[in-house]
């Protein structure tokens, strides 16, 4: 039999958990990434110094390599992987459906055709034109970036205060890579939890190991700071927020995958999709669904990426595992020099894991966005009542040491 052949595009982190699972499945992983210090472009069985985001040469690469699927973790390199897909007639999804996950008009525009709640929203690329857009969408809302990963730039403005949107326009236009500014009407959440979905889809099918509960707080509402599995929630919400995710992937088209979706419930009980995003979660997620499930949503990218299709069938009918796991995301509310982690004697038998994202020494910054995270700690517990328990005051159990200078 042939020997299976993945093109990664990108080495950096997000990407190696990818490289290395497809290597201990056995196939020929090729990367592609111009920064060659990285870590993914030494453990790979190949590397080419190109830019992933420059077609033709990626192209080329996938050509000459006679790859048979390609893959990436990287926001902005998955259109390019959809597009090669596309091109080569290989597993994967077109480009127009990426695009349409991607682009935050599309995706609204798809939540109006198939009937499900979307908030007002308009697409700014001038100041010139931010001023109508706020008249139209009125007090309170939300000043994104239209592409951009995480939270970054992010702004709530909940009292009308245009020189606050103006900042915030300017802040999120230089977050964004085409520089457009999404700014939609705010709503509100019916409680400081989002539900959301890292789920894996093969054709009509849809594997849900991954719904968990992802834990906010009053002063950063947008702000993932904790993730718990399994989602602990009644039935028919969860059925509720099931078939309007389904409805959304079924429209755009996607057909392969891993995907990452977050919602919430309005106050008047709608289920709200903010976003689902083409590639996997962040925070660790893919780790968290492995160990709260036994499935490896990782190695079934791989796998199902070269077109190895009973994978996805061994994974469906493989026996779960129902473990009681939560994610930590650990920021400062102060700025100074990050000194480490500490953590309570009560919480200490149940950390499984933990990395700091930052050095010890290092300058931290007060909790804004997703890339303000100074540590993960991940979390394993006997049964749902001591996670809930611990996890409710869990900023008291584990706390950043920053000294202010």
């Amino acid at each position: 039999m042939k020997e299976k052949r993945l093109l990664v595009l990108g080495a950096g982190e997000a990407q190696l958990q990818i490289i290395e699972a497809a290597l201990k499945q056995g196939i020929y992983t090729i990367v592609c990434d111009k920064r060659d210090y990285l870590k993914g472009t030494r453990i790979a069985d190949k590397y080419y110094c190109v830019d992933y985001m420059d077609r033709e040469a990626i192209l080329r690469v996938a050509e000459e390599e006679k790859i048979d699927g390609v893959v990436s973790n990287s926001e902005p390199a998955m259109i390019n992987v959809a597009w090669l897909s596309e091109q080569l007639h290989l597993p994967g999804n077109k480009e127009r459906s990426v695009e349409t996950l991607l682009s935050k008009t599309a995706f609204r525009e798809l939540q109006e055709s198939v009937g499900v709640f979307a908030p007002k929203h308009r697409i700014v690329s001038d100041e010139s034109t931010l001023q109508d857009a706020i008249n139209w969408i009125g007090y309170p809302l939300v000043i994104k970036p239209v592409l951009s990963s995480g939270t970054r730039g992010t702004t709530i403005i909940k009292k009308n205060n245009n020189e606050l949107a103006l900042q915030a326009y300017r802040q999120c236009a230089s977050f964004s890579r085409n520089q457009a500014v999404s700014v939609e009407q705010y709503v509100p959440m019916s409680e400081l939890v989002a539900y959301d979905a890292e789920l894996f889809v093969n054709g009509n099918e849809i594997l849900w190991d991954g719904l968990y509960a992802s834990f906010r707080t009053d002063d950063a509402p947008m702000l993932p700071m904790m993730e718990s599995l399994p989602l602990d929630l009644e039935e028919d919400k969860i059925n509720r927020i099931k078939e309007v995710i389904s409805k959304l992937i079924h429209a755009s088209g996607v057909v392969l995958g891993e995907f990452n979706a977050e919602s919430y419930f309005t106050l008047e009980g709608d289920v709200f999709v903010i976003e689902i995003n083409p590639r996997q979660g962040g925070n660790h997620i893919p780790d968290l669904v492995l160990e709260h499930s036994g499935i490896d949503f990782t190695s079934l990218l791989c796998t199902t990426s070269v077109g190895d299709k009973q994978s996805f069938e061994n994974a469906k009918n493989q026996d779960r595992k129902n473990e009681y796991v939560t994610m930590y995301v650990v920021f400062s509310i102060d700025e100074g020099q990050y000194q480490g982690l500490i953590f309570s004697e009560t919480i200490k038998p149940y950390v499984v894991w933990h990395e700091n994202v930052i050095n010890k020494g290092e300058s931290v910054s007060r909790k804004k966005n997703a890339g303000d995270a100074v540590a993960f700690v991940r979390l394993s517990f006997p049964t749902q009542e001591k996670q809930r328990e611990l996890t409710r005051e869990i900023s008291v159990h584990i706390k950043p040491i920053v000294m202010q200078l």
